[in-house]
């Protein structure tokens, strides 16, 4: 399958609502993906709907409020599956992935919860880039949550909790 395993940083959707894909992890012993929970609610989505994620579907099965994030089950062999390297963050230069492009940003502060990034003002991600890794030294350490225009800044979730 090469280029075309499922990964980090490529589209998810329901009913009609795209997303982006912050990691591809192991979940309970099941295969899944992580993303940002408002993006799908917008599609009216919730625990037990069928997402598409490339030409395989998956379901929702759980849902943590309190970090805006969904994991999904993917119904794919796990070598159509390309596993996210997860870690802690370190403050310094980063950059989030939505399909092949990569932004470039700063992770500003860390935490257990929530990391603060910088972008430069030129390259603000955009309504819709929600969900997309933030990617440090070939790992995932957050899930892009918030964009905050008026200063180029944003907030992740952090992945410390699937560590």
């Amino acid at each position: 399958m090469g280029s075309d395993k499922i990964t980090a940083g490529a589209n998810v959707e329901c009913n009609d609502k795209e997303g982006v894909i912050g990691a591809v992890i192991k979940y309970k012993g099941k295969n899944c993906i992580l993303t940002v929970y408002h993006l799908l609610k917008a599609g009216k989505c919730g625990i037990g709907d069928t997402l598409k994620i490339g030409e395989f579907k998956g379901s929702i099965i759980r849902i943590i409020m309190e970090f805006d994030i969904v994991i999904a089950e993917i119904n794919a062999p796990s070598n159509c599956l390309e596993f996210s390297k997860l870690d802690k963050p370190e403050i310094g230069p980063a950059y989030a992935l939505k399909g092949q492009i990569k932004n470039p940003c700063n992770i500003m502060t860390t935490g257990k919860i929530y990391h603060y990034l910088s972008f430069a003002p030129r390259s603000i991600p955009l309504p819709g880039d929600s969900g997309s890794p933030i990617i440090q030294n070939g790992s995932v350490v957050g899930i892009l949550a918030s964009i905050f225009y008026n200063n180029a800044t944003a907030i992740a979730v952090s992945v410390e909790l699937f560590l």
